[in-house]
């Protein structure tokens, strides 16, 4: 029977804790894209007179991406305030967490026909899709 090799508890202790601050790094860096992307579609949306309100509800917990998204949502209303809004009229925004040359969210939204909607997209795509407003470049311009 193979001795197995005992690994030093202060290598372990390090590796783990560092590997939680990614982690945390990392999840708190997805809630704060969000952040920004809601401030994006409140300030577009105001700009033709639709007042959109969002909420990232638990978005400063500590989470890992699942299937490449991470679990973090920012919650759009363009009708009333979030935790007023009918759930059917609210669109779901979330970041992939695996697209690491360019930064893409998906909306998910309930469609007229009762089926889910989603769209993939950059910040400016996704401003525009959900807010309507015009945006006069694209998310592939530097």
């Amino acid at each position: 029977m193979a001795k197995q090799k005992k690994t030093d508890p202060k290598l372990e202790q390090a590796l783990t804790r560092g590997d939680l601050a990614i982690r945390e790094a990392n999840s708190s860096r997805a809630t704060t894209v969000l952040r920004a992307l809601g401030k994006m579609i409140v300030e577009a949306s105001a700009t033709i007179g639709v007042e959109a309100h969002t909420a990232i509800p638990e978005g400063d917990r500590i989470y890992d991406p699942e299937d490449g998204v991470w679990p973090q949502a920012l919650l759009v209303s363009l009708d009333d305030p979030v935790e007023d809004a009918d759930p059917e009229e609210i669109r779901t925004v979330r970041l992939l967490a695996d697209s690491s040359a360019r930064t893409t969210f998906r909306v998910e939204w309930h469609r007229a026909d009762g089926k889910l909607g989603r769209q993939d997209g950059g910040p400016f795509a996704t401003v525009a899709f959900i807010s309507d407003v015009d945006i006069p470049w694209g998310d592939d311009e530097d």
